[in-house]
């Protein structure tokens, strides 16, 4: 008889606590979403997070009826989301208050997502109960790479890296479904097909991209960008010799890297082929579709091609005033000056915070606003007329403070006067001023050139002189674009003295 009113006593305690939460049953959770603030998107969307956080805080078993629940929970969201997003990018250049806010609110909801969707494929393998959610693994894993990867991307919104966490968990996530042949398997996120081989790509890629500092419009244009590439290159186990260019370690707590030559085969080591999607960003054409910016698309191929801007070198605090020419005309103009009276005109005092191997990092007035790319000469002592170019590729605020990181290009930048060959094409010869760019003996690569966008064509033959030396040269493919001008690789195919030359 006591055990008879101890399971009475169970039953009326989960009556009641069924009861009062508003995801007993999925026809509950349907009368729950009816009744969201119906005033205004950011209000419903505040609930429904909040309501993210009580489902993922009840911790109940896993079961088809359940998943059932959150798959209306994240329907109705993503709507939701989708406006709150757009209402955030359109309010990055005013709203500050409103900006923060709505990036707290998006960021929370991928979040919780990718929580609550990691549960589920936890306990699917683990839990003897949840036998039901077998056939549903394609599906739920794909969700919590999708919702892990935008936590990824939100971060990068507010100028910081993903942590190491992020990368160990969308990489055990691949590696587990992969093992069990679901990496493939078709899976369907709101009206979009895809699969985890396709979602793990894509946080791959953008973590090659690494967008720290860009823009909020402009790390959206890059997901797009990438999400739309058809086909998309997607991991392969094993290797191919010049045609893959990328390799991850599903072991390790990061993301992917240039292969440079090294074809080592491994158990946990999957390969990209990311050749075709860098030439298909480097001939983008900005007028073939609406708010593509060319130069943005050879921005990211650049950084795709050579395995993204590495953020893990050591930095030295080095506190200081230098003295910078931003933005190419003031450039070139600092440059014409060098070796004669210094000429302060076009140059501004900045306050240097750090440097590494390769850049710089700035603390800057409030009143400057650069955008990612702008060139800049940077020097100690402008009467020395020892100069370095660098470029901007992240901006932020932290702690009430204006930051930029600038990338080295040159620690030795020459302007000088190039020859277009163009008898070619019967039109003469053309005289232009463009910037030499030659590396230091102890760097690797090659050396560039910056010069006006209307006088490049690939394959070009042109000769430049440096003090008496007569290089002739012939451009190869463009790196990336300033302000209407190009840095472009070249293939040096002869030198010699200038009086022989004559």
């Amino acid at each position: 008889m006591n055990e008879f009113f101890g399971m009475l006593s169970t039953i009326a305690r989960r009556r009641k606590a069924g009861a009062g939460s508003p995801f007993a049953s999925l026809k509950a959770t349907e009368r729950w979403l009816q009744h969201l603030p119906a005033d205004s998107d950011y209000d419903a969307h505040h609930a429904l997070v909040e309501g993210l956080e009580r489902f993922n805080a009840e911790r109940g078993t896993a079961t088809l009826a359940r998943m059932k629940m959150l798959q209306r929970l994240e329907a109705t969201g993503l709507v939701l989301q989708q406006r709150i997003v757009e209402q955030y990018v359109r309010n990055q250049a005013t709203f500050r208050l409103a900006r923060q806010a709505l990036w707290r609110e998006s960021w929370m909801f991928w979040s919780l997502l990718a929580e609550a969707w990691l549960d589920f494929l936890k306990q699917a393998y683990r839990n003897a109960e949840s036998v039901e959610l077998k056939p549903q693994v394609a599906e739920i894993a794909a969700r919590a790479l999708r919702y892990a990867g935008l936590v990824m991307r939100w971060d990068y919104h507010q100028a910081r890296e993903p942590a190491p966490s992020a990368w160990r968990r969308v990489n055990k996530i691949f590696r587990l479904v992969e093992r069990d042949g679901f990496d493939r398997a078709p899976a369907t996120i709101g009206d979009e097909s895809t699969h985890c081989a396709r979602e793990y790509a894509l946080v791959v890629l953008m973590g090659l991209v690494h967008p720290v500092g860009f823009r909020a419009h402009e790390v959206e244009l890059i997901a797009r960008m990438l999400a739309d590439y058809e086909p998309l290159p997607l991991p392969a186990a094993v290797p191919t010799r010049d045609v893959d260019s990328h390799v991850v370690d599903l072991s390790l707590a990061e993301g992917a890297s240039k292969l440079d030559g090294e074809w080592v085969r491994g158990r946990r080591l999957r390969y990209f082929a990311l050749d075709d999607l860098v030439a298909h960003l480097k001939s983008a054409d900005a007028g073939g579709a609406a708010g593509v910016d060319e130069a943005l698309t050879r921005q990211v191929a650049s950084l795709i091609e050579r395995g993204g801007i590495r953020r893990n070198r050591q930095r030295t605090h080095r506190f200081g005033q230098v003295w910078v020419a931003a933005g190419v005309d003031n450039v070139m103009s600092t440059l014409a000056a060098s070796g004669s009276a210094p000429n302060r005109a076009g140059l501004e005092p900045w306050m240097l915070r750090d440097e590494s191997t390769e850049g710089m990092g700035f603390m800057l007035p409030e009143r400057h606003t650069l955008p990612h790319g702008r060139l800049l000469a940077v020097s100690w002592d402008p009467a020395e007329a020892v100069w370095q170019l660098l470029v901007v590729r992240w901006t932020r605020e932290e702690g009430g403070q204006n930051l930029l990181g600038a990338q080295r290009l040159s620690r030795h930048p020459k302007r000088v006067e190039v020859l277009f060959d163009r008898q070619a094409d019967g039109q003469g010869e053309t005289r232009t001023w463009a910037l030499f760019m030659p590396l230091a003996e102890q760097e690797q690569g090659l050396c560039n050139l910056l010069l006006p966008k209307a006088h490049y064509r690939f394959g070009a033959h042109l000769t430049l002189r440096d003090g008496d030396v007569i290089y002739r040269l012939r451009l190869g493919e463009v790196q990336e674009a300033h302000e209407g001008w190009l840095r472009v690789g070249m293939d040096v195919l002869g030198r010699e003295q200038f009086a022989a030359a004559a």
